[in-house]
């Protein structure tokens, strides 16, 4: 409970700070003095730029340049008046601070000026607003990308490492074998060591032309053991 309250008043503090006061002022278009209002924001210049664009596409609103502002002449907005009227819009600024500048002239001078004036100062205090949700919208399709990108990374993580743990113990069981083989041949090699020793022994005993006979055969036993020595050597390398 504490920490909803808690959220709460975060939440209330935040709103505070983006409150922003429209403010009216005088603006020089075509050589006319004319009546408009600015909002300033603590946003990103371009954010806030983009964001006055859908606005205004939403409503069906084409600009064009005109004098430094973007201008819809003879537009009917009825977000600021039901009557026809030169809409003008401008926006300032950098990537901490944006200052919009709105301005709206009926072309019906019966119609008074004060009620247009009064819809202008209704349509900024609403784009705060909506600069909000498409600033919290854009930060959520940012926070789901980065959301979908790490899950995509750690699915091909988990297929690294299954394959890894895979290979891993094909590797075991392929150094297993090999270990096997190495002890066969390091028994073949001991047997025929001793087949020398006994050969060896039997050369020192040999008489009535044995001799021959006992060489030929200790030749065979060293060969036997080279050979073995090779192999074991060749395996050895492999298991590591």
């Amino acid at each position: 409970m504490k920490r909803i309250f808690v959220l709460a008043i975060t939440a209330l503090m935040a709103l505070s700070l983006n409150a922003q006061e429209v403010k009216e002022t005088t603006v020089t278009i075509d050589n006319l003095n004319i009546p408009a209002y600015t909002l300033t924001l603590q946003k990103d210049k371009k954010m806030v730029q983009k964001a006055l664009e859908q606005r205004l596409k939403e409503s069906k609103v084409k600009t064009k340049k005109s004098d430094g502002y973007e201008a819809s002449l003879g537009v009917v907005f009825a977000d600021i008046a039901s009557t026809p009227i030169n809409f003008y819009t401008k926006v300032d600024g950098n990537s901490k601070s944006a200052t919009v500048t709105v301005c709206a002239i009926s072309k019906d001078l019966s119609v008074n000026q004060q009620n247009i004036n009064q819809g202008v100062m209704n349509f900024l205090n609403n784009f705060t607003k909506y600069v909000d949700k498409m600033e919290a919208t854009e930060q959520l399709e940012a926070a789901q990308e980065a959301l979908k990108k790490a899950e995509k990374e750690k699915k091909n993580a988990d297929s690294d490492l299954a394959k890894l743990q895979k290979a891993t113990e094909k590797d075991r069981a392929k150094v297993a074998d090999l270990q096997k083989d190495i002890e066969k041949w390091q028994k073949n090699i001991s047997d025929a060591e001793k087949d020398i020793k006994d050969l060896n022994s039997k050369i020192d005993k040999a008489t009535d032309g044995k001799l021959p006979d006992a060489e030929k055969r200790v030749q065979e036993a060293e060969k036997a053991v080279s050979e073995a020595q090779a192999i074991v050597e060749k395996y050895r390398q492999l298991a590591e």
